[in-house]
């Protein structure tokens, strides 16, 4: 699908606002709009693949849980967050396509920002709350998301490469 990238942002927009309202409640619907995801995606096998960045991103969250810069009400991980981090990973090949060929300087800048504001929304909307005030979390995560995204584009830009030579058989 050419256009896949539309449905992309949509699905991921959808996930992160079931997730940020109702938290674990929809799980099953969170599983869902990902498996649409896979079945609609033109490049399932390369989004799977992308994947393997996903513990990255939830060791952060869970390290910044333990330190109580965030509190949920899940006892280990929250279930909604896992997905959350799938479909924002997976979105690499589609709506944040465009983030991957930005120099990393810039790219560090927006996951200053964005980073922050996202969870910001997530506690506004009732899906965590700041354990170390709000201001405190919010510098935090910025520091924390202008080094966490430019890390995560770097793994994408290695395993595209990989998966490039892969596919011409030099691998």
């Amino acid at each position: 699908m050419k256009r896949f990238w539309i449905i992309n942002l949509l699905l991921f927009q959808l996930s992160w606002f079931l997730s940020a309202i109702y938290t674990d409640k929809v799980w099953w619907l969170l599983l869902s709009i990902m498996l649409v995801h896979f079945v609609l995606s033109p490049t399932p096998k390369e989004d799977l693949n992308l994947l393997i960045l996903v513990p990255m991103g939830i060791a952060v969250d869970k390290v910044l849980i333990e330190v109580e810069i965030f509190e949920t009400t899940a006892e280990i991980f929250p279930l909604w967050l896992l997905v959350v981090w799938c479909m924002f990973i997976i979105s690499f090949n589609h709506s944040l396509k465009w983030l991957m060929s930005l120099p990393l300087g810039l790219v560090a800048i927006i996951g200053a920002i964005g980073g922050p504001l996202s969870y910001r929304l997530g506690a506004e909307l009732g899906a965590l709350q700041w354990g170390r005030g709000e201001f405190n979390a919010l510098l935090v995560l910025a520091c924390i998301w202008g080094l966490l995204l430019p890390c995560l584009v770097i793994g994408y830009r290695h395993l595209n490469v990989q998966f490039e030579l892969a596919k011409r058989g030099s691998l």
